[in-house]
């Protein structure tokens, strides 16, 4: 029987606490380190020090918020004896050191001449509701057994729905069970991964992607179908998965926005709804896509490290679309627009109909352009090279605009309907071909 995995918080806010033990320095010189996302504290040993006067040392550091990196003003550091020094979350249910999947919380280390010299012990660990790798955040039904307190597994039907409490933290514990479906409703007002730049303004080093997979022996058919904003309500401010290798068909009906990863050649996504969906658009960050659809007002944002399958199509139907990757064929109507600002990308095949847009903010390739009723080429605001090999416009209502003359025509041009004013606009002297 199918088993549905509900996202139902339940678990206590917990403040971290950790305890940290020192040791006397050996000699004048040894090193007294607090790191935490890359960023260092270091206190050097002088001479007449015990771990006492270290202690309140490497304490006053610690306390010196204006001075210190900013990850470590989340931390409310004490010291309860004359060798310890105590670190605890200063908002409970916030990790800050021994988080799962990465070495960039909260670590103390000696060393020059000093080894082993602070000893560790995990005091509390941390626990909240928005723990997404915590038992008592989630409900398994099996029908008709009732639900029990469990992590989803493999083959389950996930579901997120009915609840305002985020989903924060260890997102990356769960990435490699298969889910079945995944169904976001727009109950669920929370929001679903971290912020890639944190609040107090450095880079997030807890993962912020919600990662899983679809179920094995997906291709060609099947992989996990999953559904973002079913129902009423305004659903999450943002929402960011990371699918991994199994393929992955997206629907999104509603939201605001959505960041998606993931790199099976048969990815595909329809966005509806005047939802903001961006992919891969982060340093890095890669994924592949095959044939997908843009409509209803919706904002799609493809970045430079996504690879487009071979044939691939998008189509966006009064949609519009930033793209740093070109697909096979771009289709486009009904007062749709697309920008694109990645140079020297080759794009086999553009046609456009019904008000549309093409803004050109890059060089590069266009082997064949087709534009109808009332659709505009602006090349006004970038004067890279733009090769255009083969197009078809409507001179009556269509424009390529090139007023710095960025633009050059390998082949020549058919132009259709009536010609009442110049479909081609430029400076200068130029030689357009048309038929």
């Amino acid at each position: 029987m199918a088993t549905t995995a509900y996202w139902a918080p339940n678990q206590a806010l917990i403040a971290q606490v950790e305890t940290y033990t020192f040791s006397a320095p050996s000699s004048v010189g040894n090193t007294y380190t607090a790191t935490i996302n890359g960023k260092s504290v270091t206190y050097t040993s002088v001479s007449g020090d015990t771990a006492a006067t270290v202690v309140t040392a490497f304490l006053a550091l610690m306390q010196a918020v204006t001075s210190v990196p900013i990850e470590l003003t989340e931390i409310t550091f004490a010291s309860p004896t004359s060798t310890t020094i105590t670190a605890t979350a200063s908002v409970p249910g916030t990790p800050f050191a021994n988080v799962p999947g990465t070495s960039a919380g909260l670590v103390m280390s000696t060393g020059n001449g000093l080894a082993n010299g602070i000893a560790t012990a995990h005091t509390t660990a941390n626990a909240s509701p928005s723990d997404a790798s915590d038992t008592q955040n989630w409900l398994r039904f099996t029908t008709p057994a009732p639900g029990v307190r469990a992590l989803p597994q493999d083959g389950d039907d996930v579901v997120v729905r009915d609840t305002d409490v985020p989903m924060l933290w260890n997102l990356d514990q769960r990435a490699s069970v298969q889910f079945n479906t995944y169904t976001r409703w727009q109950s669920f007002t929370g929001t679903i991964g971290l912020p890639l730049t944190n609040a107090l303004g450095y880079n997030e080093w807890r993962a912020t992607y919600f990662k899983f997979v679809g179920p094995q022996g997906s291709v060609p058919s099947g992989g996990l179908q999953m559904v973002l904003g079913h129902g009423d309500g305004v659903g999450p401010a943002h929402e960011h998965y990371n699918v991994g290798s199994q393929k992955t068909t997206l629907t999104v009906l509603a939201g605001t926005l959505v960041r998606f990863l993931g790199v099976h050649t048969l990815n595909s996504f329809a966005v509806l709804g005047g939802v903001d969906l961006e992919i891969a658009t982060q340093m890095g960050e890669i994924a592949t896509l095959t044939t997908s659809l843009v409509d209803a007002d919706a904002v799609v944002r493809v970045g430079p490290g996504v690879t487009w399958t071979g044939g691939a199509t998008l189509t966006l139907i009064s949609g519009s679309a930033n793209l740093d990757a070109a697909p096979t064929t771009l289709t486009m109507s009904s007062n749709s627009s697309v920008t694109i600002t990645t140079d020297l990308l080759t794009w086999p095949t553009i046609t456009a109909q019904g008000n549309c847009t093409i803004t050109m903010l890059a060089g590069g390739t266009i082997t064949t352009l087709t534009m109808t009723n009332g659709c505009t080429l602006d090349k006004s605001g970038d004067a890279r090279a733009l090769t255009i090999t083969n197009h078809t416009i409507d001179g009556d209502s269509c424009v390529i605009n090139d007023p710095l003359n960025a633009i050059t025509y390998t082949n020549a041009g058919s132009v259709k309907q009536s010609v009442q004013s110049g479909p081609y606009r430029f400076t200068g002297t130029k030689t357009v071909k048309v038929v």
